[in-house]
Parts: C-alpha cells; structure tokens; sequence
C-alpha cells in the first residue's frame, strides 16, 4: 500500500472511500504514511535497549501542568520527558500497577512493554514536523488537527509542533524466540498552550502472542509525572484484549484501533511561542549610524531635554519613570529610570502610539521564559539603548527686551522692530526655520517678542508649521498649520503627527518629530522662547541665533557671509541684527500693525548714563539683562521676570552638560555555589560611592571602594543593582551585571555559557554537563541500576542491580524470559473455551505445552472458576476530594502564582502522595509593615487532596493529614527546584505555622467512600476496609464462611461450603454449622455407657462386700476378748 500506485490517493480519502462500500462494517485506522519515501528517519539499534536522539521542542511541550523542554522514545513503546537531557533511560518494564497520579515519570506510552530490536527484524521511523508560522502545513499536520478538533472538541486548533513515531513490525523480548510482531504510532501534537496524543495500530499488526509475555503488563495511556494521568480503556482488560489494540473501537472516532487523549491540565499560554513568531515576521532593525538617538543618562537630564516626553504607561517592573521621544526618520526611543533618576534601560519603538504593544515581546522573550537565547535574539532586533552616545540638544534663547544667547553660547541684546531670521538649519534628513516678530514695548525705545513660527520640513513627513501668539493676560495663542490648537481646561498633551504639544501654565513647547523643540512663555505680556536644536544641524545653521560651530567668534554673521566681531558696540550689533530682517517672506504672515521705517532703540550705555543711581536697580544684582527692561521700560517686574528666565535658562543648561558618574566593571559575575568571589567596580569620577540597591541577597556584600564579593548560597532570584553616586551633585548610575551561579555537584561540570534564567530576574543558573554515572539537573544524582524497574517480582538491590529472575525464567532480572525454546509448542492450541470469566487461554511451556489460564485476580483454580481471593474494587464514580484550608505568611511579596507553585511543592512531597491541587490561593487584606523594612502578607489556600481506595491514603487523609502538612511547612523552602522561568517559582519561603492554621474542610469517612466502590465479581463479595489496606473486596470464604472445618469454595452464585465428616460426628448446613452424630457411634457409645456402669457396680459392689466381712471379723475378735 506504500507503493508508487498508492501514494497518488490520499490514506484518509482510501478510509472513506472503504466505508462507503462496505459499511456497516467498523473499519481499522490506517496509519499515517511512513517510511523513507515520506522523508521520515529511520532509527534502529540492534541492541534489547534503545532510546532515540533527544528532541528540543523550540516552544517546549505542555504536559501535564509544566512545560517540557525535552523528550525521546524508547525501543520499548515509550515517548519519555525527562528533566534534564542526561536522564536518559529506556524502562522497559511498566508499572504493573498501571499510570497513577503518583508517577514520577513523564511517558506517554503507546504500547509499552519490553521489545526487542536486536535480531535485525523491526525498525522505527521518525518525522518532526515545526509549523510555528502560518503557511504550508503538511497533510500529516492537517489530519492531526482535523482529528484533535473532531474527537476532543478543540476549536480553533492550529499545531505548531508535531512528532510521527512508528514502531514497525516491532518484536517482543527476547527476539530469537518470541513470534508475531507489532506495528503501530504516536503521533504528539502541540499548539504551544494545548497538546495531545494520538495512538494508532494497523489493523491485525499487533501479534505478539500473550502466552510469551508472562503477566501481561503492557500499558497503554500516559503520565505527565506531575499528577495528571490517563490509562488506556484496555488496561484493565483481560490480557488477549489489551494486546490487540487494533481491536478496540474508539466510542468518540467510531474507528478501531485508535485512541486519543489530552495531556495538558490547563491551556496557558506560550511566551516562547510568541516570541518566535514576533522575531519571525520582525526584520531585522536597520543600522542607526550617525542618525543614532540614545537615553539622557538621567532622569533629571532627560527631563531639561524637551526631545523626550514622560510618559505613564506602567510597564512591567521597568520602574515610574519613563521618558519617550519619537520621529518619523529615525523611529523612536524610550528610556526607563529608578527612583534615584539613574537610567535604568532604553529601547527601541517603531510607533508611539502603541507602546505597551511593542514592548510586549519584549516580555515574551526576556521576561516570561526562561530561554535566554530568545531575549538575545530579541536583543538583535531591539537593541537595547544606553547613554554612551547621548549629545544633549544645543540651547538658544530670546528673552526680555530681546536678549539672546547665541547656539555657541554668545550673549548680545537686539531692540530691532520688525520679522526677523532667528535660526535656518538643514541636514540630510530634515529642515528647520524659526521666525520671530517683535513689536514696540510700550511707549518705551525698545522691543520685544509677540509671536514666534516654526516650520520643520522631512523626507516622510508634510511641512509642519506652529505659531505661538501673545494675546492679553499672558496668554498664547497656538496654531498648527493655520489651524487653531485648543487645549481643554485638563489637558497638557497635544499630540498629532510630527508634533507633541505640551502646556504648563503659560509656557508651551512643541517637538517637532521629536527633533527640534521650541518653547515659549508668556512674562509681563512678553513672549520669551528657547530653541533646542540637535546634534546634526551642527555646522548647518545661520540667523540671529548664530553659526553653530563651537567657536562664538563667528556667531555674527550676516547674509553675505561677513561677520562682525564679538564684543562690537550696541549699535553694531542693532545694525547686524537688521540685516536677518525678513521683507514679505515671514511665516507669521502680514502684519496688522504699521511699523515706524526709522525706529533707532535705546541702548543700554545711554540707560545707565541718564540712570546710573536708579534704585529699582538693587534686586538685578548686576545682572544687564535686568538693568536694560528695567530701565527701558520703566517697570521692576519685567527686570526681575528677565533675572529669573535667565537663571531659568543657565539652571537648564548645566543640568544638561551634567552627567551622573560612570561605572566600570564585569557586566557577568560568575560564582560556584558555596565559594567566595571577588569581583571590583570603579568609576572615573571623583566623589562616587558605591552601594547596593535593595540589597538582593545576604549573599552579597558591596564595600563602599566598589569591591563586590559574593558568596551564592541559594538560588533565590533576584536583580543584583549596582548604585554609584555622586555625593556633590546628587547624580546616580546603575550597574545591572548578569549573574550565573553553578550549582553542579562539581565544578568542572559547569558550563557558564549556557545557562537559564531564574524568574523574571538577573540570576541565571549554568547547565552542568554530567559524566557517564551521574544525572540530574545540577548532576546530583548517581546513576544507579535500580531507577529502571526489574521484572515482576524481582527485587532490586541499591547498588547492585535486580536480582536473579523468577523460577523458570533466564535474564537478567530486568529483561527475563522462559527457560523453554517457545518453539517447541508453536503447533499446540488452546481448546475452546478452555478458561472461564474472561480467563486467557496460552500453551504453557512450563507445563509441557499444556494449556493454561491467565485469570482475573478473584480466581483461584487453574481454570479461572472458583473465586476466593482478595482484590482491589472498580471505581464507579469518581472519588470525592479532601478539602483543607491554610493560613499561611510571607514577606517576599510573592505573586498568587508563586505562593499556589509553593504551596503545591510541599503538599506534593508529604509522605503519601495524595495531593492534586490548590483550589484556591487569595490575599487577606494588605501587606502588614514590620520593624524590619519588609511588609508581611497573609494568605488563604484551599487545598485538594484525591481518595484513593488502595493502602493507607484513607486513613492518612482522615487522620494525619494536618500535622502532617504543618510539619511540611516547618521544613526548608526547596533550593533549586523551579524548572522554567514561566513558571511560577515554588520556593517562596512562609513562616513557620502551627495546628490552627491548618483547618478541616471536606472529610470523607468510609462509610460515604463505599458507594463510589463496587466488587465486579461473583455474587457475595462484600466491601471491607482496613487503615492499612484501604477497601478491598474479599470473599466471605476467607471471613469464616464455613464452620467446622469446612472447605469454601466461591462459585458464580456465590460462596459455598463443603462440610468435613469427623469419625463421631457429621457436619452440616449452609455454613457446615450444625452437627449430626453417626449412628454406629451412638450405639457404641450407649453399649459402652451401658458396659461402664455395670463394672462400676460390680466394683462397688465388691468393695462393699469386702468392708463388711472385715468389719464384722473384727467385731468377733473384740467379743471374744
């Protein structure tokens, strides 16, 4: 069927097509194509044991309630998930128990039992398939998702990774001897938050004959090793049943050989998944060069820095305090600061509209998984922004009765009437004009700023053109492309595009694509601005704000390219400045007003001739600016208004050249567990301390000269924080080093570079890389023969390994076999009907090819008839659950998540594993504040446990649950155990708690246990409970059932006696109760009464006569004398 000519018709379209002709007949599923000429790989070792090469799943495997990152199948039927990639074993004896919630190995077991490969028949195809990203899907992948949603009613299902394993024509262990062969699939399938399990068996391609497979323990069905569980609906089938799987119709499907199941507990969802696909249809970000933006290197710099706007939208952990600037050339940049204002870290942002959006794969891959391989290549994409090539933007001001401090920083004053050039800049990528207007102030010979115009032109945006307009009250009048901007009473943001607007009484700024800024505020009903330009209009600019280069020399030149020389007279410098006057080309359009043609101003030597006494003088303290408005205006408070803007303007400018200290030093500690490291920090600037923020671990401490030392004695996460400051200006930086502990059993076995995070933090955990006899997540573990079980009834001993195999059987006691060549009774047959209630018929070799019976457990004769012995009952409905409640505390300020993963580490350890999950985990009321700094938090769980009607879990839960779970909290939090990063850490450690806090909610006592139990078997067997043994159906022959010695013998409708005859009695009755003697006897013991008492009188008799004749010769005797 896998020939050239089959291969053109779809397998499933043959399926249908084969029910059309022959319904009603149930048909057996076909498996999947396989083999070679399907590109699947083939993977065989002609050894007893195999295991497959380790898969890797990119977004881990759901199953059960964790994610797993490994996994491999065995020769044996197996698809095993172990913890760490050296825990490698093949298992080829199951559990004769079948899967319980007690497990603690991670299988999904197709057929498992133990095969053998090693006589070259048989072989195993493989095939994974990754479809992370929507496009083509592969038909095999189409059908898994078509079948998941039809049986399990999944909608919506869509796989993401998916793995074909087939076990071809596989041969039971040993090989040589055994005949029939199976051949059957798994097919594994996972969205990334859901995952499944399809089995499927060809039709009459499970052979293996039962007869050679003494016990009958394959096992079919899966466990997650955390709790969740399912066995397949053959496993407690008699054993001809649940060795033909292809037999069994699946009720949901309505085909046979098939069976389906769910193996995650809950949906959650996938960070690693998400991350992939983001980084998928996420170019890489192009180069910055010399367009480049990076953070203000602190939050009190990039406050003075209008480029860059606060912003609240609380993202996760990154601290209050956000600073974002954007433009339509070079993208966007956010800046993230402590509480100290020391830059914390920056991004990259593509909108700024949607800027929890774009930081939320950040999350994904950096934040909430545990693979730091993701948040590297994240990383590629957004690199993160520091301050190293921050250049604070150029300032220039106009203020007063104008005053104006040049881009180099030279200061002059010009009282020219009219519409002037203030700056013309240009580079590669933009344009920016700034006109100004002035008018007469007042009555007085002198000028000032009515209105300003900014116009910005870019390759991607339209022009941009703002007007700020005084009007009376010092109030401004806003348009933005001649169209009037209304801030509500509330508002302080406007924001369109190319443009953010902000208000503050009367002070308004514009960003024009977060490039250029220019602010404006209305004093003594005059407009005052700065113009912030940045770094690459360097060299390109000109008007009355100068020719920035540096040099202050040139700052006066005119149109014609001739300068004037600094430090020239007043009216040099009013003639310089009339020759930026602009005719007819002013943004701010016409003017209303007419202008005077020879207005000549005031300049300030001829002030201070007329009034060199003035005492309104006093609060200028010397300051020019002050002296000319005052004098020139006649008015003190437009004097000191000018004071306080100049001073504004300085404070701004040295904020902006002011940078916090620098820190050097290794940016990865890297530590062995238990052993001290030297690690040192310095700072190339004077007056610098060093302390540690938030001091993370008592595993640390930090010397005040910035040596760290750190000697890591757990593994609890945290963020290790670095703080220099400057004691003069108050100024501080972080150092955010990565940490990587190695907690492997030795230190050689540490591999530094590859490594996992440890929650939503710094630390980070090395891999360890263990030798040929250890295994484990830190290589903790021994290898040791016994942690693969041995063959029924064989024990293993610690060390050594199992022991010798049964009576009869060759191996070595893992794998064991019958002593008899099987070959000696492959023409024997079974007669029909031979064994009795459900009993398997098999020619034992042992018997000399014989036929016996394998029968149910309440058998006891060879032929599966007569009941008797004890066994464990049927669960009809499932069993209730035992309900405790806790009142537990910590002060870790733990997540819900983290205290229900803890709470359920330690449930799940107590000595009988009965745990099954926190129903729910909630607060109660605030944190409480201690002496200590840390704030305590109390917290309700309510916790389930599951009945169970085998051993001591009744007794246990009923009786010594409480302390035993108060005891469990009075142990250590575990070190170490937290597996991935998305999950939740389980080692949040609760302070100690007693009997009160531990309360009984829901208990079930074997009396309301008994109706969820039932003994399938013969009439008679009765319910008995034990605390030892739990419920256990026994017969009444083994309770007494027969009296009097009798022989019990349980048939089909019920128990019944065969009485024992005694040699004087006979017994009889239902239960051999009563007695009846022979008659033979009652005669013999009558003539033998009747024969006693006459020699008893004839004795009497004798003796009675013999005391007379001795009394009356005596009496003679006495006479005579």
């Amino acid at each position: 069927m896998r020939g050239t000519h089959w291969r053109r018709v779809p397998w499933i379209c043959l399926s249908c097509l084969c029910s059309c002709f022959f319904w009603p007949v149930v048909l057996g599923v076909s498996l999947f194509p396989f083999g070679a000429h399907v590109r699947d790989v083939e993977f065989v070792r002609r050894t007893v044991d195999f295991t497959s090469p380790l898969f890797q799943p990119q977004i881990g495997f759901p199953f059960g309630s964790s994610l797993r990152d490994f996994l491999y199948f065995t020769d044996n039927g197996q698809i095993i998930f172990p913890e760490t990639a050296n825990q490698i074993f093949s298992y080829p004896n199951p559990p004769f128990r079948g899967f319980t919630g007690w497990d603690r190995l991670a299988v999904v077991a197709p057929f498992w039992d133990d095969a053998d490969f090693s006589s070259r028949r048989g072989t195993i195809f493989y095939q994974e398939y990754e479809t992370l990203h929507d496009g083509y899907r592969p038909p095999v992948v189409q059908q898994v998702e078509s079948w998941i949603k039809s049986f399990t009613n999944t909608l919506n299902y869509k796989a993401r990774w998916t793995l074909k394993v087939t076990w071809v024509n596989a041969p039971a262990y040993p090989a040589q001897w055994t005949f029939g062969t199976n051949t059957y699939q798994a097919i594994l399938s996972t969205d990334g938050s859901q995952s499944f399990a399809l089995f499927l068996y060809q039709s009459d391609g499970m052979q293996w004959d039962v007869s050679q497979h003494p016990g009958n323990r394959v096992l079919m069905g899966f466990s997650s090793g955390d709790g969740l569980y399912e066995n397949s609906p053959l496993t407690f089938q008699p054993a001809w049943q649940k060795y033909r799987p292809d037999r069994f119709l699946n009720p949901n499907s309505g085909l046979r050989g098939l069976q389906v199941y769910k193996l995650h507990r809950e949906e959650r969802p996938n960070y690693r998944l998400r991350c992939l696909q983001w980084l998928q249809r996420e170019p890489q970000w192009p180069s910055w060069g010399w367009n480049h933006i990076s953070c203000p290197c602190s939050w009190q710099q990039g406050l003075q820095d209008l480029r860059f706007q606060p912003n609240h939208i609380g993202w996760w952990g990154l601290g209050s305090r956000q600073l974002c600037s954007f433009s339509s050339w070079r993208g966007g940049v956010c800046c993230s600061y402590g509480p100290w204002g020391e830059l914390l870290q920056g991004w990259r942002v593509q909108s700024p509209w949607h800027l929890e959006q774009e930081l939320e794969p950040q999350a994904w891959c950096c934040h909430w998984n545990d693979k730091t391989s993701l948040c590297t290549l994240y990383q590629q994409r957004r690199p993160h922004i520091s301050c190293a090539g921050y250049r604070p933007p150029r300032p220039a001001w106009m203020f007063g009765d104008p005053h104006i401090t040049t881009l180099d920083g030279a200061n002059y004053t010009f009282n020219g009437l009219g519409d002037f050039l203030l700056v013309k800049a240009r580079d590669g990528n933009s344009s920016f004009l700034l006109h100004g207007r002035t008018a007469q102030t007042d009555s007085a010979q002198a000028t000032n700023f009515i209105a300003f115009a900014a116009q910005y032109n870019s390759s991607s945006l339209a022009p941009i053109t703002v007007q700020w307009l005084l009007e009376p009250n010092n109030t401004i009048h806003m348009r933005l492309n001649n169209q009037t901007v209304t801030f509500g009473e509330d508002q302080k943001i406007f924001n369109t595009t190319g443009v953010i607007m902000t208000r503050s009484g009367s002070l308004v700024s514009a960003s024009l694509d977060g490039t250029v800024v220019v602010s404006v505020v209305a004093l003594s009903n005059i407009l005052h601005a700065s113009c912030s330009l940045p770094e690459n209009y360097r060299n390109h600019t000109e008007g009355l704000l100068g020719a920035w280069n540096d040099s202050p020399e040139d700052d006066f030149k005119m149109p014609n390219g001739t300068s004037i020389p600094q430090g020239s007279t007043e009216e040099m410098l009013f003639h310089y400045g009339m020759t930026w006057k602009l005719d007819g080309t002013s943004l701010l359009g016409k003017r209303d007003d007419h202008l005077p043609s020879n207005f000549t101003p005031v300049f300030l030597s001829q002030l201070l001739k007329n009034n060199s006494e003035d005492k309104n003088l006093t609060g200028c303290n010397g300051n020019k600016q002050c002296i000319y408005d005052t004098l020139a205006t006649g008015n003190t408070n437009t004097g000191l208004d000018t004071w306080k803007l100049f001073r504004v303007y300085q404070q701004t400018n040295a904020t902006l050249n002011q940078y916090p200290p620098s820190i050097g030093g290794p940016q990865v500690v890297k530590a062995f567990m238990g052993q001290p490291k030297l690690f040192d920090y310095g700072s190339s600037s004077k007056d610098v301390t060093f302390t540690l923020r938030n001091n993370p671990s008592d595993d640390f401490k930090l010397f005040e000269n910035g040596t760290l030392l750190w000697t890591p004695n757990s593994m609890q996460p945290f963020t290790l924080e670095i703080l220099a400051r400057n004691v003069k200006n108050n100024l501080s930086s972080v150092a955010r080093p990565k940490t990587v502990v190695c907690a492997c059993k030795k230190e050689k076995q540490c591999l530094y570079n590859e490594t996992s995070r440890v929650g939503n933090a710094s630390l980070e955990v090395a891999d360890c890389k263990c030798d040929k006899n250890t295994f484990g997540q830190y290589c903790e573990h021994s290898k040791d023969y016994c942690e693969e079980q041995c063959f029924p009834n064989v024990k293993c001993i610690p060390g050594k390994g199992c022991e010798a195999c049964p009576l009869n059987f060759t191996g070595d006691g893992r794998h064991c076999s019958l002593l008899e060549d099987s070959r000696l009774c492959k023409n024997n047959s079974c007669p029909v009907d031979y064994c009795y209630n459900s009993g398997r018929c098999y020619i034992s070799q042992s018997l000399g090819c014989q036929p016996a019976c394998m029968c149910p457990p309440a058998f006891t004769d060879a032929r599966c008839f007569l009941a008797g012995n004890k066994f464990t009952p049927t669960i009809i409905l499932e069993l209730p659950l035992r309900t405790i409640q806790l009142y537990l505390s910590e002060e870790e300020n733990a997540t819900e998540a983290e205290v229900n993963a803890s709470v359920a580490y330690r449930l799940d350890k107590l000595d009988m594993r009965a745990f099954l999950w926190n129903s729910r985990v909630q607060k109660i009321g605030p944190p409480a504040a201690l002496a200590s700094g840390k704030s305590l938090q109390r917290w309700e769980v309510f916790s389930e446990f599951q009945y169970s009607p085998r051993g001591p879990v009744i007794d246990f839960l009923n009786t010594q649950l409480l302390d035993a779970v108060v005891e469990a909290f009075l142990l250590k939090a575990p070190v170490g155990k937290w597996k991935r990063s998305e999950e939740p850490r389980n080692n949040v450690v609760f302070c100690p708690v007693s009997r009160r806090d531990v309360l009984s909610v829901i208990a079930w006592n074997v009396s309301a246990l008994q109706p969820y139990l039932r003994c399938n078997s013969y009439k008679g067997y009765e319910l008995v409970y034990s605390p030892q043994d739990g419920f256990t159906c026994v017969s009444p022959c083994s309770q007494g059932y027969c009296e009097h010695g009798g022989q019990c013998r349980h048939l089909p409708d019920g128990p019944r006696c065969s009485c024992v005859s005694f040699s004087i009695y006979t017994t009889w009755g239902e239960h051999c109760e009563l007695l009846s003697m022979k008659l033979g006897a009652f005669f013999g013991i009558l003539f033998g009464a009747l024969g006693a008492l006459l020699l008893l009188g004839a004795v009497v008799f004798a003796v009675q006569r013999f005391w007379c004749s001795e009394a009356r010769s005596s009496y003679l005797v006495d006479s005579e004398s």
